[in-house]
């Protein structure tokens, strides 16, 4: 059984996570695009319809809990939080604002592909 192709937007400004998640989920027959800043992202959202987002807090442009919220109030995308911050409260902002996952970075792929799978076959 050939399985779909799930198309994941990837939220960060770190470029060398970006790259190394990037280069992680396309081996794993994920299609994968970026953005850099929650600004594009959002717009990367409505462009390219992905089927789930991995979004990062920690970056310029507002950061991205507002975009959190502003996604999971739309409704159209499942969002994982992959974040640094190691605070509880985080995490638990991360929930109440819907988030559909959250991950601690150093990210461990076999634990990152498990919430992706996870997530995309509830939907």
């Amino acid at each position: 059984m050939k399985r779909r192709t799930i198309k994941i937007l990837i939220i960060d400004d770190d470029k060398t996570v970006v790259s190394m998640l990037s280069a992680l989920l396309s081996a794993a027959g994920y299609q994968v695009i970026s953005a850099l800043d929650p600004v594009q992202g959002f717009m990367a959202v409505r462009r390219e319809k992905p089927q789930l987002v991995l979004l990062d807090l920690m970056m310029p442009a507002g950061g991205g809990m507002p975009l959190l919220k502003k996604l999971t109030a739309m409704g159209k995308v499942p969002v994982v939080v992959i974040t640094s911050l190691t605070d509880g409260k985080v995490e638990a902002e991360a929930n109440a604002a819907g988030a559909a996952g959250f991950l601690k970075k150093p990210v461990d792929p076999e634990l990152l592909k498990g919430v992706i799978e996870e997530v995309v076959s509830s939907d």
